[in-house]
C-alpha cells in the first residue's frame, strides 16, 4: 500500500564532526532524535530542520563512551541515550521560554507554557523552540543490547543476560523487577509443551521490542534463536515471566512488532524475514509468511545483501521496511507482498555498484515519519570517496537538498565525515490503509502528505461530465477505456488548510466519484471534481475544535460522515456535513457517541460503527424530502435523521478493539437461500469484520427474526456466531451494486492476501434454483489465485485489477560522486486481467458449468480472446514442463471448455505460436491434429487463423505438405479478397526450398525432442492478426510501365518520384518485380503462377472484370496483359454478352440508362430509318470512319474547356441489385451530366427542344455513373485493347456509351490479326445486345441506333492473316501516368479521390464523343432528307 515517489532528500546535519549512528522518533513522530558519536540533535518533521543540537565534551566521551542508541519517553519530555561503555544518559527536552529567536514558536491558546506538563506538538502550529539539558547518567552492568519503553519505566537488556527496569522519574533501577534470562522457562507453546531453561548462562538478548497489545516482548538471543517473552500480568514479575520459542526462525538478527495485526517479524542471517503470530488456542508462535526476494525480482539477493539488519513497521502497521547489512532495503505489505526493492531498481550507478554488483547504501538506522509519508534513514555510502572541495559541516546552516535534481548546477557536497548521510525518502499510500470505507473500495485513490492521486478513468469522466459551465456532457466511457493509461490526476490540498493541519490523515471519495473529502490534524475539507473547487471551514475556530479520529470519514449520498472528537466539549461525535452547503457546524447533523469511534462504514441507508468499548452500533440514515425555503438554516438540519437501531458487543471474538482492521455490512450469506432474492433486495444480511487479518462473518439469524414484525426496527438483526471466511486478509472489495448480466463478478467478495495473492468468494448460482440438487453444493466457493501486481481497486464488470508501482527514472550524472545519480521514482498505474484465474480454478474443481456461465457473461469484453489464450497457455506451460507425471491433467478440460466458444480455433493457434516448439507435441495430442484444425479454418473462412496454423504445419510436416496447404489457403484468400494475406502467402510459397523435403521429417523429430530448438529463421511468417480496415482498400502500388510504347509523356523524374511515393513495386499491367524470392522458372514460381492464373480464369469466366482488376492491382508481379493475350480465345471469351454487361453494371455501380418521355416517342421513328441507313455505300462509311478517327483528338482539345464543367466530383453510391435484372429506377447517380446521344439526326430530336430543362438535367444526372468508375472503366479499356480482347473492349465501350472508343475497337479488329471466332462472337453479342435493348432496356436504344453504321462495318470485316502480332497505335495521351495511377488504389468498395489529370483525360474522351455524335447526327439528317 506504500509507494515511493520523487527524489530522496539528503538532509545536512549542522555541527557534525562524527559519524551518524542512530535515529529515533517520538510517539507522534513529529520530533526525531539524530545521534552521532558525540552529538544529540532534535529534528522537526515538517519542515525537516534541526531544532537543537547537544554536543558532548571530549571528556564525557572518554569517560562514558560514544553514543549508540536513543529512546523517547512517551510524553516526549526526556530522551535516554546509551553509550558504548554501558552507560545510559538522560536528557531533558523543554520549551525554550527565554530564547524564542532560535526557531519560530506560536501558541495555539493563551494558556501559559508553565502549565504544560509535556511537550505536545499538537498544540503548536510551527517549529517549536526547544532546549536540551543533560539530567543524569547510569551505568549498566555489561553493555546495553536493547532498549524499550514501558510507560513510566525503561526496560534495558544487557550483555550479561539481565533485563533491568529503570524509572524515568529518577533514573534509578527498580531492582525488584530485574529479570535474569537464565531463569526464564522457555517452551514451544504456552499450554501443552514442557518448558526448560537456557543451558548456557552466557546467552543474552541482542534485540528487544515491546507490544502492549500482545502483552509481551519479542526477543532475539545471541545464539540466533527468536522468542516471545510474556507474563501472566502486565507488571512482569520475575517469577511470572515465560518464553515461547519460534520454531521457524534460525539465525535471527533483529525483530519488529506489528501491534494492529499482532505480528512478530524476525530478520535472519540468510537475508530472509520470518513473520509469525501467536496462536490463540495453543499459545505457540505460528509461521504467517516469509519475506523472500524471488529470483525474478533479484537473483541471489540473500548472498548479495547479507543478513537483515533493520526492520520497521509503518505507523498504521500496513507495511514493513527491511534493510540488509551489506546494503539495500525493501518495503513489504503486511502479509508479504513486495512493494519496493532498492537493489532491483534500474538506477544506473546510484544504488548498484557496477564493479562488485553490491548495493551502495548501507542503512544503519531508519524510522518512519508522521503518517508514514517519509522514511528517515541513516545511510553509509559504500565504495565512495569524498568529493573535491568538501567543506566543514559546521560552516553550513541546516537545510534540505534534493539529490539528483536536474535544476541544480552542482551536486550536493558531502559532509566533513564522508560516507554517512541522513536521507529522507517520500512515500504515498492507498487511502484503504487507514480509511477502509465502502466508497474507497471502488475507486483508485492514493494520498500523500499534501496531495491526492486519483484514477484517471474516474477523474476524466467526472471532471468533464458534470460541470454546469461546460457546454455538453461528455459521453460515458467504458470500464476498459483507460486501463492502459498510466497517468494520474493529481489534486493538491490548499495551502490554507495544510498550513495548520499538515499532514493529510484520511481521504474518502464519494460513490459516484464526483467528490473527495480529506482530513488532516484538525477539521476537514472537500473537493468537487465538477466545479474544481475546494470547500474549507469559514470559521477557523470550528475547524480547530474538531479532530477526526481513527474512525475516519466516508460519504453517504451527498453528505460527509465524520467520526470526530470535539475538543471544546470533550466528547466523541458523528457529524454529517451536506456537500451543497457551506462547511459550517450550523448545517451539520451531530450525534453524540459514548466512546471513541474506531471504525465506520455505510451500506445503503445504514451506518455501522465500531467503538473503543468493543461495541458495534447500527444506525439508520434518512434524508427527509422537504422543499427548500428561504428560511433560517435550522430548517435544513431537520431534513436529516440518524436513528440508532441496534448495539451489540463483540469482545468475546476480538482480542482488542485496536486489532479490528475493517468492518462492513454486506448481503453475503453462506447458508441456503435464493441468491436471486438476496441480490435484488440488497438488505444487510451479515457483518464482515477483519480482525488482524482474519475475516469473520457474522450472519443474521433468520429463524430468530422471522417471528418479529416487519416494522420492529429495535431488534431486527440477531447474529449467529461468526464464521472464519479467510485469513491473512489485507484488503477486501465488494461491489455496492450488483449486475444481472454479470452476477458472479459483481456479487463476489474479493480479498487481497499479500504474498498469497488474491482470493475470491464466488457465488455459485444455478440456472434453475427451484430444482434441488441431488448432491451437496455450497452457495459460495473460495478460489485463490496469484497476481503480479499489488491490488488497490477492482473493476468488477471489466474483470480487471488496478494497482500501482514505483518506477525509477535515471538521469545523467552531473559529476563523479556516487550520489549524483539517484533515481527519480515516479508512480505508475498497473492493471491485470484476472478472469482466466477464476476459470482455471473452477475447472480444476470440476465446476465447468459455472465456469461456462462466468465466461459467457464476459464475452462482450474486448480482451476475452486474450483471456482464453492466457487460460490455455498457463496450464500448458505448467503441465508440459512438469518433471513429475500428472495423474489428473487439467489441459484436456481447459481445451474442451475453450471449444465452447467461437474463438476456439484462433485461441489454439495463437497459444501454439506463443509457446515453445518443444511443447507442441503434448499440446496437439490434446487439441487434435493441426491439419484438421487448418481445414476447419478454411471451411469456416477464418483465413488469418488458418495462416497461423500454416506456420505450425510448416514446423511439424514436410515442406511439400506445407506447400499444399499454403496453396489451398492462397486460393481461399484470393476468393475472399484477402490481398494482404495473399501477398504474404505468395512470398511464403516462393521461399520454400524443395530440398527441405528430405530433411524435414528427421529435423522435426529432432525439434520435438530438443526443448532448445527454435523456429526456422528462413521461413517468412504470414500475419496472423487481420487489420481492422476495409479489405477492398488497397495500398498504392507503383506502376513500372506505360500504356503505350510510344508514350511521349513518360518522364524519368516523375517515375523516380512515384517510386519513392508508393511502397510497392507492383505492376497492374504486368511489369517485372523489383525483388523476387526465387528464380523466374523455379517450380515454386510456376506453381504460384498456376494458382494465380487459375483464379484469374475463374474470375473472367464468370464475367467478374472488376474483381480481376482488384486481383491484378493488389498482387505482386502478376503479368495481366500477357495473360489476357493468352486467354483471349479461352477464358476471355464472352458467351453471354448481355449477362456480362449486366455484371459490369453491378460491379461498377453503373446505372442502366433511362429515357425521357419525349425520347421514347421518337424511338419508333428512328427505328424506321435503320433499313435506309443500311443501303449507304460501304466505301463512304469507311472514309467517314477514318475521318472521325483522325479528327477525334483535335476536336476533343477544342471542346475540353467547355465540357470540363460537366464533370462532378461527387461520387454516387449505386445500389447493387440482388438478382441479374437491373431496373433503371434502382440507380441514382450524381456523377456528371449526360453526354449527348450519338447517331441521332437533328430532325429526330427536334422535339427535344420543347422538353423542360429541369427534366433533361435529371435524366442526364441519372444516366451517368460515378466519376471513379468512369476512370476505372477507361483504364481497363486501355488494358483490354493492348491485350487484344475484342469482346471485352467492345463491352466496356457499350457501358460507357462512347462511340470514339468503339471506333478504336473497329480499328483493332480491322488492322490486327483478330481471330475470326472472336469477331463472330462479337457480332453475335452485339445482335443480342440489340435485341435486349429493344425488349428490356430502351435506354440503350439511342446509342445502339447510333452504332448501326459501325456494326455494319464490323460485319463486313474479314480477318487478315499475318505471321506476327501487330501492335495498335493508340491515340497519344499526355497523361498516361495519371491513368496508370488511377488504379493504384483499385478496390471493390473504395471510391477514392482522383486528380485533375484524371478528370482531364475523361473530359477529352467526352469531348471526342460529343463531336463525333454531332457529326453523325448531321450525316443521318442528310440521308433522311
Amino acid at each position: 500500500m506504500y509507494f515511493a515517489v520523487g527524489w530522496p532528500k539528503l538532509l545536512q546535519v549542522v555541527h557534525r564532526d562524527s559519524r551518524l549512528v542512530h535515529i529515533s522518533a517520538n510517539c507522534d513522530r513529529m520530533l526525531f532524535v539524530v545521534l552521532t558519536q558525540s552529538t544529540i540533535g532534535i529534528w522537526f518533521c515538517k519542515p525537516a530542520v534541526e531544532i537543537v543540537s547537544y554536543r558532548r565534551s571530549s571528556c564525557s566521551i572518554g569517560d562514558l563512551g560514544t553514543n549508540e542508541m536513543a529512546q523517547w519517553k512517551p510524553d516526549s519530555s526526556k530522551i535516554a541515550v546509551t553509550t558504548s561503555k554501558g552507560y545510559i544518559i538522560f536528557y531533558q527536552i523543554e520549551f525554550d521560554k527565554n530564547n524564542a529567536k532560535q526557531t519560530i514558536f506560536r501558541k495555539r491558546e493563551d494558556r501559559p507554557l508553565e502549565q504544560r506538563d509535556d511537550l505536545d506538538c499538537h498544540y503548536v502550529d510551527c517549529v517549536p523552540a526547544l532546549t536540551i539539558t543533560m539530567l543524569s547518567y547510569l551505568q549498566v552492568p555489561g553493555s546495553v543490547t536493547g532498549l524499550v519503553c514501558l510507560r513510566e519505566e525503561l526496560l534495558v537488556s544487557t550483555g550479561r543476560g539481565i533485563l533491568q527496569r529503570i524509572r524515568w522519574s529518577d533514573g534509578l533501577v527498580n531492582s525488584d523487577l530485574t529479570i535474569e534470562l537464565a531463569s526464564v522457562p522457555f517452551s514451544a507453546d504456552l499450554h501443552h509443551s514442557r518448558s526448560s531453561q537456557l543451558s548456557n548462562p552466557d546467552i543474552c538478548i541482542k534485540a528487544l521490542k515491546y507490544s502492549p497489545l500482545l502483552g509481551g516482548f519479542t526477543a532475539v538471543l545471541s545464539n540466533g534463536r527468536a522468542a516471545f517473552i510474556t507474563a501472566r500480568s502486565l507488571k512482569f514479575e520475575p517469577n511470572e515471566v515465560v518464553g515461547v520459542w519460534s520454531q521457524e526462525v534460525t539465525g535471527a538478527t533483529t525483530t519488529a512488532v506489528n501491534h494492529k495485526y499482532a505480528l512478530m517479524a524476525f530478520g535472519c542471517t540468510s537475508g530472509e524475514g520470518v513473520v509469525c503470530h501467536l496462536d490463540e488456542l495453543t499459545g505457540a508462535l505460528v509461521l504467517s509468511h516469509r519475506l523472500v526476494i524471488s529470483s525474478k525480482d533479484y537473483p541471489d539477493a540473500g548472498q548479495v545483501c547479507g543478513a537483515v539488519s533493520q526492520m520497521k513497521w509503518t505507523p498504521d502497521g500496513t507495511a514493513l521496511a527491511m534493510s540488509w547489512e551489506r546494503g539495500g532495503f525493501s518495503v513489504w505489505s503486511v502479509f508479504g507482498s513486495l512493494l519496493l526493492l532498492s537493489i532491483g531498481i534500474d538506477t544506473g550507478q546510484s544504488i548498484s555498484d557496477s564493479n562488485s554488483g553490491h548495493p551502495k547504501l548501507k542503512i544503519k538506522s531508519m524510522e518512519w515519519g508522521s503518517e508514514g509519508y517519509y522514511l528517515w534513514m541513516v545511510c553509509e555510502r559504500l565504495h565512495c570517496t569524498p568529493p573535491d572541495g568538501a567543506t566543514n559541516s559546521s560552516e553550513r546552516s541546516g537545510s534540505n537538498s534534493s539529490v539528483g535534481d536536474p535544476s541544480s548546477s552542482s551536486p550536493p557536497q558531502s559532509q566533513q565525515v564522508p560516507g554517512v548521510d541522513l536521507i529522507q525518502l517520500q512515500f504515498i499510500k492507498s487511502s484503504l490503509a487507514v480509511n477502509r470505507c465502502m466508497t474507497n473500495h471502488i475507486h483508485l485513490l492514493l494520498q500523500g502528505e499534501d496531495r491526492l492521486y486519483l484514477n484517471p478513468e474516474e477523474s476524466s469522466v467526472q471532471v468533464f461530465g458534470s460541470s454546469p459551465s461546460l457546454p455538453q456532457q461528455a459521453p460515458s466511457i467504458s470500464p476498459t477505456a483507460f486501463v492502459g493509461n498510466k497517468q494520474w490526476h493529481v489534486m493538491h490540498i490548499p495551502h490554507t488548510y495544510l498550513m495548520h493541519n499538515w499532514p493529510i490523515r484520511y481521504a474518502a471519495m464519494s460513490m459516484s466519484g464526483h467528490n473527495v473529502a480529506v482530513a488532516g490534524k484538525t477539521g476537514l475539507a472537500h473537493y468537487s471534481l465538477s466545479s474544481r473547487k475546494w470547500k474549507l471551514f469559514g470559521n477557523e475556530t470550528q475547524e480547530r475544535d474538531m479532530v477526526v479520529t481513527s474512525g475516519g470519514l466516508t460519504w453517504w449520498r451527498d453528505f460527509i460522515c465524520v467520526a470526530c472528537y470535539n475538543l471544546l466539549d470533550q466528547r466523541d461525535e458523528i457529524r454529517f456535513y451536506p456537500r451543497d452547503c457551506k462547511l459550517d457546524n450550523t448545517f451539520a447533523h451531530v450525534t453524540r457517541i459514548p466512546s471513541q469511534v474506531l471504525l465506520m462504514n455505510t451500506y445503503v441507508d445504514l451506518l455501522i460503527v465500531l467503538c473503543a468499548d468493543c461495541h458495534i452500533v447500527l444506525y439508520s440514515v434518512q434524508q427527509k424530502r422537504i422543499q427548500h425555503t428561504p428560511t433560517i438554516a435550522l430548517n435544513k438540519i431537520q431534513e436529516f435523521a440518524l436513528n440508532k437501531i441496534q448495539e451489540f458487543a463483540i469482545e468475546n471474538f476480538v482480542p482488542h478493539p485496536a486489532n479490528v482492521v475493517a468492518v462492513m455490512l454486506t448481503s453475503l450469506r453462506t447458508d441456503a437461500g435464493s441468491a436471486k432474492v438476496a441480490s435484488e433486495s440488497k438488505e444487510a444480511e451479515s457483518i464482515l469484520i477483519n480482525v488482524a487479518g482474519r475475516l469473520l462473518l457474522f450472519q443474521t439469524d433468520r429463524s430468530a427474526s422471522a417471528g418479529k414484525a416487519a416494522n420492529d426496527r429495535e431488534k431486527w438483526l440477531t447474529f449467529n456466531p461468526p464464521v472464519i471466511v479467510a485469513s491473512s486478509v489485507e484488503s477486501m472489495w465488494l461491489n455496492a451494486h450488483s449486475s444481472h448480466l454479470k452476477p458472479h463478478l459483481t456479487e463476489a467478495l474479493w480479498l487481497g492476501c499479500g504474498a498469497a495473492g488474491m482470493k475470491v468468494w464466488l457465488p455459485l448460482q444455478p440456472k434453475d434454483e427451484g430444482i434441488k440438487s441431488k448432491g451437496f453444493l455450497s452457495k459460495r466457493i473460495m478460489l485463490p489465485f496469484t497476481i503480479d501486481i499489488y491490488p488497490l481497486a477492482m473493476l468488477f464488470e471489466a474483470g480487471i485489477i488496478l494497482g500501482a508501482n514505483s518506477e525509477a527514472v535515471s538521469y545523467p550524472s552531473h559529476g563523479d560522486t556516487p550520489d549524483d545519480c539517484w533515481p527519480y521514482l515516479q508512480l505508475e498505474r498497473t492493471s491485470q486481467v484476472y478472469l482466466h484465474h477464476i476459470l482455471r480454478q473452477l475447472l480444476r474443481r470440476n465446476l465447468g458449468v459455472h465456469a461456462l456461465e462466468v465466461a459467457r457473461s464476459c464475452t462482450d469484453l474486448p480482451y476475452f480472446p486474450h483471456v482464453l489464450e492466457l487460460l490455455i497457455h498457463e496450464v500448458l506451460e505448467e503441465e508440459a514442463t512438469s518433471k513429475e507425471p500428472i495423474p489428473d491433467a487439467l489441459l484436456p478440460r481447459v481445451v474442451a471448455f475453450v471449444e465452447e466458444f467461437p474463438e476456439y480455433l484462433q485461441t489454439i493457434a495463437h497459444c501454439a505460436r506463443k509457446s515453445d516448439v518443444a511443447v507442441w507435441q503434448y499440446f496437439f495430442t490434446v487439441v487434435g491434429n493441426p491439419v484438421d484444425l487448418f481445414q476447419e479454418c478454411l471451411m469456416s473462412k477464418r483465413l488469418y487463423t488458418a495462416a497461423s496454423y500454416l506456420i505450425i504445419l510448416q514446423n511439424l510436416e514436410k515442406s511439400c505438405l506445407a506447400r499444399q496447404h499454403a496453396s489451398l489457403l492462397l486460393d481461399a484468400a484470393l476468393e475472399q479478397f484477402a490481398w494482404d494475406l495473399a501477398r504474404d502467402l505468395i512470398r511464403f510459397l516462393s521461399a520454400i526450398d524443395p530440398a527441405d523435403d528430405e530433411e524435414s521429417s528427421t529435423a522435426m523429430r529432432r525439434v520435438r525432442q530438443n526443448s532448445t530448438s527454435k523456429y526456422p529463421v528462413h521461413y517468412p511468417s504470414p500475419p496472423v492478426t487481420p487489420e481492422d480496415s476495409d479489405p477492398y482498400m488497397y495500398p498504392p502500388v507503383v506502376r513500372g510501365r506505360s500504356i503505350s510504347k510510344d508514350d511521349p509523356g513518360k518522364d524519368s523524374s516523375k517515375a523516380k518520384e512515384k517510386s519513392k511515393t508508393f511502397a510497392r513495386g507492383d505492376s497492374f499491367a504486368g511489369s517485372k518485380s523489383r525483388h523476387t524470392s526465387g528464380g523466374l522458372d523455379s517450380p515454386d514460381k510456376m506453381n504460384v503462377d498456376a494458382i494465380l492464373n487459375r483464379h484469374a480464369c475463374r474470375l473472367l469466366s464468370s464475367y467478374r472484370l472488376f474483381d480481376l482488376a482488384c486481383f491484378a492491382a493488389n498482387l505482386e508481379d502478376y503479368q495481366l496483359v500477357s495473360w489476357l493475350r493468352k486467354e483471349r480465345l479461352r477464358s476471355a471469351k464472352i458467351d453471354d454478352f448481355v449477362s456480362a454487361l449486366k455484371k459490369l453494371h453491378e460491379d461498377f455501380h453503373w446505372p442502366l440508362p433511362i429515357l425521357s418521355l419525349g425520347a421514347l416517342r421518337h424511338i419508333s421513328s428512328v427505328a424506321s430509318l435503320e433499313s435506309h441507313s443500311s443501303l449507304m455505300d460501304q466505301g463512304s462509311q469507311r472514309s467517314k470512319l477514318e475521318g472521325l478517327e483522325a479528327s477525334s483528338a483535335s476536336s476533343s482539345v477544342d471542346k475540353l474547356t467547355s465540357n470540363s464543367a460537366n464533370v462532378s466530383d461527387t461520387d454516387a453510391v449505386g445500389v447493387r441489385p440482388e438478382d441479374g435484372s437491373l431496373p433503371p429506377a434502382e440507380y441514382s447517380d450524381a456523377g456528371s451530366l449526360l453526354e449527348e446521344v450519338d447517331s441521332i439526326d437533328s430532325s429526330s430530336w427536334s422535339d427535344a427542344v420543347y422538353l423542360s430543362e429541369l427534366d433533361q438535367l435529371s435524366i442526364d444526372l441519372v444516366n451517368r455513373g460515378p466519376a471513379e468508375s468512369d476512370l476505372r472503366l477507361r483504364y481497363l479499356f486501355q488494358i483490354l485493347v493492348e491485350a487484344g480482347c475484342l469482346e471485352w473492349s467492345a463491352l466496356v465501350t457499350l457501358i460507357l456509351r462512347d462511340s470514339v472508343l468503339f471506333l478504336r475497337v473497329l480499328t483493332m479488329a480491322s488492322q490486327t490479326d483478330a481471330p475470326p471466332e472472336a469477331i463472330l462472337r462479337l457480332n453475335n453479342g452485339l445482335a443480342a445486345f440489340e435485341a435486349w435493348t429493344n425488349t428490356d432496356c430502351p435506354g440503350y436504344r439511342p446509342f445502339q441506333i447510333g452504332l448501326q453504321p459501325h456494326i455494319a462495318i464490323l460485319k463486313d470485316i474479314k480477318p487478315k492473316s499475318c505471321t506476327s502480332t501487330q501492335r495498335v497505335n493508340l491515340p497519344k495521351c499526355s497523361n498516361n501516368f495519371a491513368l496508370d495511377e488511377s488504379f493504384s488504389k483499385f478496390g471493390r468498395s473504395g471510391e477514392n479521390e482522383v486528380g485533375s489529370q484524371l478528370k482531364c483525360e475523361r473530359n477529352m474522351a467526352d469531348t471526342a464523343d460529343v463531336n463525333h455524335s454531332g457529326q453523325e447526327k448531321s450525316d443521318q439528317g442528310c440521308v433522311v432528307s
